[in-house]
Parts: structure tokens; C-alpha cells; sequence
């Protein structure tokens, strides 16, 4: 690990005994950490060096923690919307929102399939808006799904009819993202959820690589935050440590499935929420399950998986309709 852009070891030796103290214990500990965890070295340094500030009687200046970070894009917009760990939400994909009155802090909706005029509905009620929208694969239904050409498209989701991987290196497609980006804007969404990210690990039949979904996350996570707008990881646990500084939260669905929820967990070590999806079972060939449907095994698998103790956790049905179940 290089520490080029640390701050220099001079001003923290004028600061004072302690946090020279603890300056040397971290050097220690950076060693150690660079070895054993998925975190951002630099969010480590981060957090330690206030601790340190606050231990020893001194303040750790915006400045200096930037100075650690010199790789970080993040936006430093201090207006934009940053949620909490643990805080309520809900998820609708299916259709329009009608209830927005069942005590949710945030919903999580279809950019398209929903009006400016609900987005103010929702945010009279005192709750926060997360548009959605596929940004890795183009959906033949949405109204501009001319504009994509067919050499933006990869090969056909196995599952989901009228879908395609979409290159996300093509100028196009991000011209297309940012119109949509606009569009989100223009409604009032307070973020958005930018799905399908991880073609890497598909047979997108394009080739794409993690360094490609990187760059393309990042692009998003620029264009969001030039629009006031926060941005979120949507699943991708591979590409975490490369994008977690320019997301303000994770998307997951159903780490506890797949007992992978400690990867996720980097997020809320680092303040930002996981909103978190396990699905349940259908019953009788009918997926519109009710709450009675759910049993007290999938909800406790769903609600005490290791390392999630901290995330926003739903339990839904594959439609991703109105109905929902909470811890």
C-alpha cells in the first residue's frame, strides 16, 4: 500500500503526544488491515484519523481527510442526499405507487411508470424518492427504446422476454443514461437505482469486465451528483471497493441466500445503508404471496442472516409489487 497521499507525519507530530501515539498505531494497523479486509484502505484511514482527532483534543480538517483520499471522485456536495443505516424503505417495480400512506421513509420506484406528480405525493408524506431504471440492459417496452442501435446490444436475459445486455463502453448508451438521468431529475427523484450494472458476470455475449462496470458506475455516479441526485450500487459485490466512495448506499437482493451479506456489509461500516431483498418461495404457483404466506423459518432466515443485522431489510415477491413483509 502507498501512502503518497497521506497526510504528512510532520502535522500530526505538531498536534500533539496522543495523536502522535496514535498515528504510529495506525501505521501498525494499516499494515494488518491491507491484508484481511474488502474496505477501502482509505475509508479505514479515514475513520481512524478522526478517532485519533477526537482522542487527542484536535480536529482533523476536511482538508486532510481529502488529502488521504486523493483517488476518491466522490461528490463533496454536501446537499446531497445521504440516508441512514437502517432506515425504512420499500420497493415497487410493478406498476404505479398507489399507497404511498404505509410509514415507509424511502421508496424505491420505476422511473417510468411513475409521474412527477407521485414523486411530490410521496415527498408530502415526508418520504424520499429512488427512481429506478435498468442501465446495464435495454428493455423493449420503455419509451426510448429507439434510440438504442443494435450495435449497443449484447445477448438476449434468459427469463426476462424483450431484454438484452447493453455494452456500457457505447457512447450511445450513455448518452441514452444521461437523457434518463435527466428524466429523473426533471420528476424529483432524490436518487436512483441503476439496475443490471454487472454484465461481467453474465453472458452478456460482450465481453464486458469488472474494470468496464467500474468505469461505467462511476460515469453514472458523476452525472447523478451533477444532477443533486445520490446513487446506488445495485448488487455487483465484486466491484465494491471500487466504487463504494461514489455510491451512498447498496441495492442487494438476497445475500442471505447466499450467505455473501458480509460483503455488503462494507457499506454500512462506512455509514451507508444497505437496502436489502431476500425473496420467498412461490406457493401454489402463485406469486402474489400475502404476509400469512410467509413462514416464521423464511423470515427468520431472511431477517437474522449473518452480517445484515444492520441493513434495511424487505422480504418480497419476485414481481416486486406493493406487497411487502418487514423484520
Amino acid at each position: 500500500m502507498s501512502f503518497s497521499h497521506s497526510l504528512s507525519w510532520a502535522q500530526f507530530f505538531l498536534k500533539g503526544k496522543g495523536l502522535t501515539l496514535c498515528v504510529v498505531g495506525f501505521t501498525l494497523l494499516v499494515l494488518c488491515v491491507n491484508s484481511w479486509t474488502e474496505l477501502p484502505v482509505s475509508s479505514i484511514q479515514r475513520r481512524f484519523l478522526r478517532r485519533c482527532a477526537e482522542a487527542s483534543g484536535t480536529e482533523t480538517t476536511s482538508t486532510e481527510a481529502n488529502s488521504i483520499e486523493a483517488n476518491s471522485t466522490e461528490a463533496s456536495d454536501p446537499t446531497l442526499w445521504q440516508p441512514k443505516i437502517g432506515i425504512k424503505w420499500q420497493i415497487q417495480l410493478e406498476d404505479a405507487v398507489e399507497d404511498v400512506a404505509m410509514g415507509a421513509d424511502i421508496f424505491d420506484i420505476d422511473m417510468f411508470d411513475n409521474t412527477a406528480a407521485k414523486i411530490s405525493e410521496i415527498h408530502n408524506k415526508g418520504a424520499k424518492v429512488i427512481c429506478y431504471f435498468s442501465a446495464g440492459t435495454y428493455e423493449d417496452w420503455r419509451r426510448d427504446a429507439n434510440k438504442f442501435t443494435e450495435s449497443d446490444f449484447g445477448s438476449a436475459l434468459e427469463d426476462w422476454p424483450g431484454e438484452r445486455w447493453l455494452d456500457v463502453n457505447s457512447s450511445n448508451v450513455r448518452t441514452i443514461m444521461q437523457s434518463r438521468l435527466d428524466l429523473a431529475q426533471q420528476k424529483g427523484c432524490d436518487g436512483v437505482d441503476p439496475d443490471n450494472i454487472d454484465g461481467y458476470g453474465n453472458d452478456s455475449g460482450l465481453d464486458l469486465t469488472e474494470a468496464d462496470s467500474i468505469d461505467y458506475l462511476n460515469f453514472l455516479a458523476s452525472e447523478a451528483h451533477s444532477r443533486g441526485m445520490s446513487i446506488g450500487l445495485k448488487n455487483g459485490g465484486d466491484i465494491i471497493p471500487s466504487v463504494i466512495e461514489n455510491m451512498q448506499w447498496s441495492v442487494n437482493e438476497q445475500c442471505a441466500q447466499y450467505d455473501e451479506c458480509d460483503v455488503y456489509a462494507a457499506f454500512t461500516d462506512v455509514g451507508k445503508p444497505v437496502f436489502h431483498i431476500e425473496y420467498v418461495d412461490e406457493i401454489g404457483g402463485n406469486n402474489k404471496l400475502k404476509v400469512r404466506d410467509v413462514t416464521s423459518s423464511q423470515k427468520s432466515a431472511a431477517c437474522n442472516a449473518k452480517s445484515a443485522e444492520d441493513f434495511s431489510t424487505v422480504i418480497k415477491n419476485m414481481d416486486l409489487d406493493a406487497w411487502v413483509e418487514y423484520c
